[in-house]
């Protein structure tokens, strides 16, 4: 098989592949934001805190960035957008939850 063909065969499943990039890019995003705030590992001292924070928002940023890139270079452009909208939306909504539990 060359090139061209796995080229080919890789955009046709872009349709195929873009509800689970979605779906994957959810579940780390929430589990990630959840690490962030301390939900993992039940940090005791301010400094661990810092420390799941910073190793939350490192991991996020690489998988943003790495499977933006990842999607862009294989022209799987439905992915790419699911992928981006997967993390940027749904973190905001479990804030935003969140807030909406805390207020009542």
């Amino acid at each position: 098989m060359n090139g061209i063909a796995v080229w080919k065969r890789v955009r046709w499943s872009d349709r195929a592949v873009a509800p689970f990039a979605g779906a994957v890019s959810v579940l780390v995003g929430v589990v990630l934001l959840w690490l962030a705030i301390g939900g993992i590992g039940n940090p005791t001292t301010r400094e661990e805190e810092n420390a799941a924070e910073e190793l939350a928002l490192r991991l996020f940023g690489c998988w943003l960035l790495g499977g933006a890139a990842l999607y862009a270079v294989l022209g799987m452009f439905r992915a790419l957008l699911g992928h981006l909208a997967a993390l940027l939306v749904a973190p905001l909504a479990v804030i935003v939850a969140l807030l909406v539990l805390a207020a009542s």
